[in-house]
Formats: C-alpha cells, structure tokens, sequence
C-alpha cells in the first residue's frame, strides 16, 4: 500500500494543486450564493464585486476562494508536507534578517525607479499624479508600499518557502529553481473573466478553472513574453533565497 508519505514532493504539489482546484470548485457555488444575498444588503460587498448591470466578474471571487483553500489545505496537510515549522519554510531568525530585507528592497526600489525614468524620458510613459493633495499623495504611496509589502511577503512565503523548499527535497537546485519559477509564472496567467448574474449556478467554479486553462493555451503565443520575464524573475527570487538560506532577501527584492 502505497502512503502519502511515500510519495515524493513535488508529486503531493501536484496532487495539492488539483484538490486545491476540485475543493475550490465545489465551495464556489455556495460562496457565490452568500455574494448574491450580500450585494443588495452591503454597499462595501457592491464595490469590491465591482457590480454593475447585474453581474460581477466571479473570476476575482474565485482567485480569492482558490487562495483560502490552499492556505487552509497546506495548513491540514502540513504533516506529510514535511512543514515542521517556520524555519522549514525560509522564516528562521538569523543575526542579518533585518540587513537582508533592507539589501532586497532597496535593490529593487533602485531597479524599479531607473526603469520608470527611463519610460518616461523616452516617452513610453507620461507622468500622472492623480493625488488632489500632499496628504493624498503620501497616503497612496503608503497604500502602494504596503499592498506590495504585503503581496511580496505572501507570494515568497508561498513559491521560494514553500514550491521551491519542497521541490529541493527530490531535485538538484537548479532544477528545483527552474520547476519552482516556471510553476510561479505559470501561475500569474492561470486567471479569467467570467461574468456572472445572481443565482444558483453549481458549475461557476469548474467554469472558471475550465476558461483559466483554456486562456493559457489559446494565448500562449501572446503571454509568452510575459511569462519568460516572469520565469526569470522566479529564477532570480529562488537564487536569492539559496544565496540567503533564508525568505528575506527575496521577500525584500519581490516588494
């Protein structure tokens, strides 16, 4: 008989992403049911539906019930998963934790900041400020650091601390780094826009799973680009945790 624990790792990734799927599959219908009845009653649910003419993208609601599900699936499976605590996962603490964070961010900051002068002295980009004030402008930056603070952390925890960690347990490093950053930029494309009107409709979730693949495939020639970019941005955030033994640095650079 042939147990969980047996199976190598990045076969249970595998195995974790399509029962992260089927499971997230089968809540969308009742999740979306709980939307509808909300959406008359709460202006806030309204918005961040961003309903209008009777219908919401569910696609949105669904990246969000997929991402519940698999924090809550790798929380139960954490045992044959091997996650024995933080520190299995790159969040150790170390004497150069703080030093590291700060290397990384300021490193893409720098990166990013060269690169946006760069649009817009060629004109590629035109400089906009929205902000109605001095105050608006530096709440919006906060805003802005924060949400990429906090989609950098999350995002590192989950592809260099987890995919990458469990895929070095059965691979040579540069082999788990390739299979990690092609799975992380596979990932960003695995996405799509399903409009949908209130009621009961069991197949929502199997739709939008169907229509993300299916937006891969036929706009693989389009999206490649992108997500050889993506790849080797994957490439470099793994490098940095192997360089670090540690999340920080990645998680810096990714923010």
């Amino acid at each position: 008989m042939i147990s969980f624990s047996n199976i190598k790792q990045y076969k249970k990734i595998l195995l974790l992403f399509l029962l992260i799927l089927c499971v997230s599959s089968l809540l969308a219908p009742l999740i979306k049911i709980a939307a509808d009845m909300l959406i008359p009653q709460s202006a806030l649910v309204t918005d961040l539906l961003n309903y209008k003419h009777g219908s919401y993208d569910f696609g949105r609601v669904m990246r969000r019930i997929v991402m519940g599900v698999a924090i809550l699936i790798i929380f139960l499976f954490r045992k044959p998963l091997m996650i024995n605590s933080l520190s299995t996962i790159g969040i150790k603490h170390t004497s150069g934790w703080w030093k590291h964070l700060q290397m990384g961010f300021f490193l893409s900051t720098g990166i990013f900041i060269l690169y946006t002068a760069f649009l817009f002295i060629t004109g590629a980009k035109i400089l906009q400020v929205d902000a109605k004030s001095p105050g608006d402008l530096f709440f919006q930056l906060f805003k802005f650091l924060l949400i990429a603070g906090l989609v950098g952390c999350i995002e590192e925890i989950f592809f260099r601390g987890f995919i990458f960690q469990s895929f070095l347990q059965d691979m040579h490093a540069v082999s788990a780094v390739c299979a990690s950053s092609l799975f992380y930029s596979l990932l960003h494309f695995f996405k799509a826009k399903l409009l949908v009107f209130p009621g009961f409709q069991p197949l929502v979730g199997f739709m939008v799973i169907y229509q993300s693949f299916s937006n891969m495939i036929v706009n693989f020639t389009a999206i490649m680009p992108t997500m050889i970019g993506l790849f080797l941005v994957g490439v470099v955030l793994s490098c940095a945790c192997l360089r670090t033994n540690s999340l920080y640095f990645a998680i810096g650079l990714h923010a």
